[in-house]
């Protein structure tokens, strides 16, 4: 799991909201990687065959993938919560 650390300037917008956008962004990405790992234990393969470059091909994919892609939903949507644009 990744850890991102929001600057916000607490004069600007107040504490309320720079706490509400730690939470945030510490909760939602961290909720995408717990279903993407969910999802993928549910949808992997139990063997993968072929030349050795597609295994290793398809064992990092299964590895990294799924968690990734939900880490980036989570963050994504915490982030339009938040209304920051990117």
């Amino acid at each position: 799991m990744g850890l991102i650390i929001t600057v916000v300037d607490t004069r600007i917008v107040g504490f309320g909201y720079s706490a509400w956008a730690a939470v945030l962004q510490c909760v939602l990405p961290g909720l995408g990687v717990w279903l993407g790992n969910l999802i993928r234990k549910w949808i992997m393969p139990d063997a993968v065959y072929g030349s050795t470059g597609a295994v290793i091909q398809a064992r990092l994919l299964w590895a990294v993938l799924p968690q990734f892609i939900g880490w980036f939903i989570g963050f994504m949507v915490a982030m339009s919560i938040l209304g920051i644009r990117a």
